[in-house]
């Protein structure tokens, strides 16, 4: 009989163990030029979703902010498996 129960419990734990969770990561960059800051700050975010074997999904926030140079940060919400 508990191996019973423990069959049904297992059945219905194992789809939820099987979704992909969802983190964080964040990217920098830095150039003269902003955009190429910013895109670079996207990359390196997604570089290192890619390195976790996971999908960027979608940007979570931005920010540039000009010092010597334009300084850029992205956070993306990433999906792994």
């Amino acid at each position: 009989m508990k191996t019973g129960i423990a069959a049904i419990v297992l059945a219905f734990w194992l789809p939820i163990a099987a979704t992909a969770a969802t983190i964080t990561v964040s990217g920098h960059g830095q150039s003269y030029d902003p955009g190429i800051a910013m895109a670079d700050a996207r990359a390196d975010a997604a570089s290192k979703c890619a390195a976790q074997g996971g999908t960027p999904v979608k940007e979570v926030y931005s920010h540039v902010t000009r010092a010597n140079l334009w300084l850029a940060d992205s956070i993306w919400s990433c999906e792994v498996p």
